[in-house]
């Protein structure tokens, strides 16, 4: 599912507190492991675990993607008032523009 512009910086910010949070857990594992069966077969373990996101990677529809797909029209829900498009617009529409290169 592809991220509204508005929500992108929420979705990094999430990512970025489970992937640091996440860093604790992965050294104390690493370290018992370590503890248990040795460093080597720790370090080979930890290099093995590195290729499964690229595996996964490789499988999957990213790989022949060209061009972010269009992010669907959100779903009409009574009730909801739609701003109707003024100067605040044509702003945020040239902001748009400005930040991947011009492409729209």
């Amino acid at each position: 599912m592809i991220t509204n512009r508005s929500m992108q910086a929420r979705m990094q910010s999430v990512s970025t507190c489970l992937t640091s949070g996440a860093r604790p857990l992965g050294a104390l594992l690493a370290g018992g492991l370590g503890t248990a069966a040795g460093v080597r077969p720790a370090l080979v373990a930890g290099a093995l675990l590195l290729v499964v996101p690229l595996v996964v990677l490789a499988r999957s529809p990213l790989r022949g993607l060209r061009q972010m797909p269009e992010t669907p029209d959100p779903p009409d829900v009574p009730g909801t008032v739609v701003p109707a498009p003024g100067p605040a617009a044509a702003t945020d529409a040239s902001r748009e523009r400005s930040m991947d290169g011009g492409a729209p």
